[in-house]
């Protein structure tokens, strides 16, 4: 199993348009971020966590040419605003892909991409073919391997954690609940999650939280995601503890 991380910038994605920070003007790869999303590849099957507004270029990047799954954390136009690019892989495959979200997501996303789901729209173009499949409360089966969700807070919505195996992905969250810590301790080798940035913020956990949390859990490779233009890959790398390091677009882990 091998996970790519599509992209690892907050919802602005880095640089910040008109923006004229340092970081923003940086030159260095690793601080310019598309909106979060990771592809997981298991013997050259891709199972894709959210279509951001960059997906197309992350899918070209990753040389993601075929595709039959995708997983969504939740429907913010960060992380589902790509979805209408989902419909280049019906151009080779007849089948429809399957498309997993929360239950309570599943209304809006339907209002907002009827055209391609109610099939009453009367749009005459090329559209998604997919098929909408609820997350259920316990582990279930994509594809080639087991998937255990977990529901976290995030502001006034839902998010959704993926497990699988000893490999945790979980982004837009602001806690986990003790029990799922108490769950989880011990199991979890490798973690991609998200830590906005140093200060505070109200719905998303940020980076010494997020850290706090690798540590609770005993996770032994943890990877920030979902970072800000406020991060500078280089520069505040030595404000993380060992075990602990920033994430940056076309990361790929070898589990």
């Amino acid at each position: 199993m091998k996970i790519h991380l599509l992209g690892t910038g907050t919802s602005t994605g880095v640089p910040v348009i008109g923006c004229d920070c340092h970081i923003c003007g940086s030159t260095d790869p690793k601080n310019k971020r598309f909106r979060s999303s990771i592809a997981v590849e298991v013997d050259g099957e891709f199972i894709v966590i959210d279509t951001g507004p960059e997906f197309r270029l992350q899918a070209l990047r990753a040389g993601i040419t075929k595709l039959k799954h995708v997983l969504y954390t939740h429907i913010h136009a960060d992380h589902s605003q790509g979805f209408d690019d989902l419909r280049a892989y019906s151009f080779y495959d007849k089948e429809p892909l399957e498309v997993y979200l929360l239950p309570d997501c599943q209304q809006e996303f339907h209002q907002r991409f009827d055209y391609a789901i109610s099939g009453n729209s009367g749009y005459s173009g090329a559209i998604p073919k997919v098929r909408m499949i609820s997350i259920p409360n316990h582990e279930f089966k994509v594809g080639p391997i087991l998937v255990e969700p977990f529901r976290l807070p995030h502001g006034h919505v839902t998010s959704c954690a993926f497990r699988s195996g000893k490999f945790l992905y979980a982004t837009d969250f602001k806690s986990f609940s003790e029990n799922q810590i108490h769950r989880l301790r011990g199991k979890i080798s490798v973690m991609v999650a998200s830590g906005i940035h140093f200060g505070q913020h109200h719905s998303h956990s940020v980076i010494p939280e997020t850290v706090r949390l690798f540590e609770r859990l005993g996770v032994e490779r943890g990877i920030l995601t979902h970072l800000s233009h406020q991060v500078d890959y280089r520069k505040d790398d030595d404000q993380l503890p060992p075990g602990v390091e920033f994430a940056y677009d076309g990361m790929v882990i070898d589990l």
